[in-house]
């Protein structure tokens, strides 16, 4: 275990090994310092070596963003073979099944999100299934039969209970599954033996949300959030589901802060909210159109061009993703936006090389976007249907 103190806030540590004193550092694992001191577990890997550590500081300006840009590394696929791109299309095949992931064909993903153990979970919606990727690069199919319909509310085997057309995704850190079950209307919980239940009726008479999309459950369950459509709605125990704010145009995903608020984009307005726990919003990043301002400019004069998705990093600011626009964005804590991966409708390249290069367009229409516990970027890719990784990792050497 490696112990750091004194490093900037926010900041990232860097641990770093040499086989000989005078030789090149090798970047390994990094971590956010959200303090000033804290600790590491560093695997050894046997034999004799040299360590070290490096913190550089992540604050809202130029060089900030860059020594964020460089703490990351290779930009990957770990899912989706890019097969089949018609909507409402199912192109999951048994054969899939323990297979590699990147040879799999998924069916419009809508999310991908990761557990502690560093499972990777899919809700892949036109197959109408979960689909699980280890850490080993396979791919199981986790919850869902890939018939849509339903079959019941469990408790029972989530491999043996319909889906239909899940959209969203909430996974706790200990492998418990939440899915926005979308066209039956109801929020599922998978548990950690993978036995099905409903958590509670999103509707009041079983019929499919509303343009369903974000779904997040706090640990111990006494309160939900989903999007539906025009609506932000929550759902408490003792309360039932009631509308928290509305008057959107179509809402993608969310993520609630410690703080209780609840970050919201709004695809069709292209805006991404702050919406308050008494329903009041403010808007945190978009100028209401498709256009204007860009990399370096104020967040609240750039044109969010359907933005989708939002994500906090542990440096205070947060990941915002692109629909129609096919981009991700870094917005800092001084409200400057800053442009981490450019794409197109048709784009997808990278694989393998360091992942930052704004000219050149890397990525399709994006879904979602997360964090996993290890600092990796994990970006849904729905109508190419790719789940792609940016590690968290620098490129070597490092002096």
């Amino acid at each position: 275990m490696l112990a750091w103190s004194n490093a900037p806030v926010p900041g990232i540590c860097t641990v770093q090994s040499s086989i000989t004193l005078g030789g090149l550092w090798i970047p390994g694992q990094n971590a956010f310092a959200t303090s000033s001191a804290g600790t590491l577990t560093v695997p050894m890997t046997g034999g004799t070596g040299l360590y070290r550590m490096q913190a550089v500081a992540v604050p809202p300006t130029p060089q900030g963003f860059t020594n964020l840009v460089y703490a990351y590394g290779i930009l990957e696929t770990i899912a989706g073979s890019g097969f089949g791109r018609v909507d409402d299309v199912s192109y999951w095949s048994p054969s899939f099944e323990g297979g590699p992931a990147t040879w799999a064909a998924l069916s419009r993903p809508h999310i991908a999100m990761a557990d502690r153990a560093g499972n990777v979970y899919i809700a892949d919606k036109n197959s109408h299934s979960v689909l699980e990727v280890t850490p080993d690069g396979t791919i199981h199919t986790y919850a869902g039969t890939h018939t849509g319909g339903f079959n019941g509310e469990g408790p029972a085997p989530a491999t043996t209970l319909q889906l239909n057309y899940p959209n969203g995704l909430w996974v706790r850190s200990d492998g418990t599954v939440y899915v926005l079950d979308t066209d039956n209307g109801r929020v599922r919980r998978v548990d950690t033996h993978g036995i099905m239940t409903t958590l509670f009726p999103a509707t009041s008479d079983g019929s499919a949300i509303n343009v369903g999309r974000g779904v997040w459950v706090r640990d111990d369950e006494a309160l939900a959030y989903f999007c539906a459509g025009t609506k932000l709605r929550s759902w408490t125990p003792s309360g039932g589901v009631k509308t928290l704010a509305s008057g959107f145009s179509e809402l993608g995903d969310l993520y609630v802060e410690p703080g209780g608020d609840v970050i919201a984009c709004d695809r069709g307005a292209n805006y991404a909210y702050r919406v308050h726990p008494n329903g009041s919003q403010t808007i945190l990043a978009g100028n209401g159109t498709t256009n204007g301002g860009g990399d370096g400019f104020s967040a609240l004069a750039t044109g969010l061009y359907g933005v989708r998705s939002p994500w906090p990093m542990p440096t205070g600011g947060y990941l915002l993703l692109t629909h129609d626009g096919c981009q991700l964005w870094y917005l800092d804590t001084a409200g400057i936006i800053h442009l981490l991966l450019n794409g197109s409708e048709l784009a997808h390249s990278g694989d393998g090389v360091f992942f930052y290069d704004p000219s050149v367009p890397k990525i399709s229409e994006g879904r979602a976007v997360t964090l996993d516990y290890d600092g990796n970027l994990l970006v849904c890719e729905s109508d190419y249907g790719y789940i792609r990784r940016i590690r968290f990792q620098r490129i070597p050497p490092y002096d």
